[in-house]
């Protein structure tokens, strides 16, 4: 009994730790988004970038995947933003997103 326990724990912390890569894996994309776009030219994070537009330090505690998401397709609609829908995939923009909300 005490063997079965121990095993699934360690079954559960490998499964939390994959969780833990893929999510990781999924913000380093966003990053490598975020750059090839060059958003960095109008928005700072940490200090670094332009200040056109809005400082996005801090923005994962302010705003949560479903608004960013929405802003992304209809800047407008969500936020009276003036500038243009971000431009990419599903899967791009998830992982935007998950770049984003990991800025707190």
């Amino acid at each position: 009994m005490k063997n079965s326990i121990g095993s699934v724990l360690v079954c559960v912390g490998i499964s939390l730790l994959g969780i833990g890569l893929a999510e990781a894996s999924e913000i380093e994309k966003g990053k490598a988004f975020y750059e090839e776009k060059r958003c960095s030219l109008c928005h700072m994070i940490a200090g670094k970038g332009g200040q056109v537009g809005p400082d996005l330090s801090g923005i994962g505690s302010r705003r949560d995947r479903a608004w960013l998401l929405k802003f992304f397709d209809n800047p407008k609609k969500v936020a009276n933003a003036n500038m243009m829908p971000v431009k990419g995939s599903t899967e791009e923009l998830s992982a935007l997103a998950a770049y984003l909300l990991s800025q707190k």
